[in-house]
């Protein structure tokens, strides 16, 4: 059902190690986020879903946790995420397990063998705009992936879209009620005209990841400045059963 190209590697970890201070208030911003997402909930273990290096995961949110299974299909994730988080995982006494798997493909057997655990897709789902040309497929698997997620916690931080930029946007959740969702997909005039009004330079991709969350799920919007003059926005959502 999905594609299991390489991503990451060793452009994608030094780009990443460069950019920390640049993506520095996307991640404060995220840990924020989460924490408003989890409060209050018993944590004994999350499974971490294209977790990469942890780039942009905040210690003191996966600090919360008992028990961290990390996935991603990278060879040097599990490494980098260890060298990046395990340290302090560990003196807090939290168990930590990298996979170098395939979490999309193998994601029911996942589920089934941690019937306990909550779930965080971090900054995956907007990759698979890149695994076809084919845009039906794409949603059809993205929808699959919600369906095998029911009657879980979950929640997912991902690409909603990216592209070239003149200055630096602004995003916050008022503008999901801004949005045009009736135009549909990206690739039209009228969609690019109102990403313009954004300080948006034309055109931009549309990562597929529309309809990830149901309606009653909220949605935080992110700016993400992933490299000088060009700019991701990310949704997150969390979803609980």
């Amino acid at each position: 059902m999905f594609s299991s190209n390489i991503t990451g590697g060793p452009a994608w970890h030094w780009q990443a190690w460069r950019s920390q201070k640049a993506w520095a208030p996307t991640v404060d911003a995220l840990e924020t986020w989460l924490f408003a997402q989890t409060a209050g909930t018993p944590k004994p273990k999350l499974l971490l879903m294209g977790a990469s290096a942890g780039w942009m995961m905040p210690n003191a949110w996966l600090c919360q946790y008992k028990e961290i299974h990390t996935y991603d299909i990278d060879p040097l994730a599990a490494r980098l995420f260890t060298w990046r988080h395990g340290s302090k995982l560990r003196a807090k006494g939290i168990e930590l397990q990298c996979h170098t798997q395939n979490a999309l493909t193998d994601l029911s057997s996942i589920l089934n063998a941690h019937p306990e655990a909550c779930v965080f897709f971090d900054n995956l789902l907007g990759q698979l705009r890149f695994n076809s040309s084919d845009i039906l497929l794409i949603e059809k698997n993205i929808a699959c992936i919600v369906k095998t997620l029911k009657g879980r916690e979950w929640g997912s931080v991902h690409d909603r879209m990216s592209g070239p930029v003149s200055g630096a946007i602004p995003l916050s959740p008022e503008l999901e009620g801004k949005w045009p969702q009736a135009l549909g997909h990206l690739d039209n005039e009228q969609a690019q005209k109102w990403l313009s009004s954004l300080q948006a330079q034309s055109p931009w991709l549309d990562h597929l990841t529309g309809h990830v969350f149901g309606k009653e799920t909220a949605i935080y919007n992110f700016a993400w400045a992933f490299k000088p003059q060009y700019w991701h926005w990310l949704q997150a959502g969390w979803v609980k059963p």
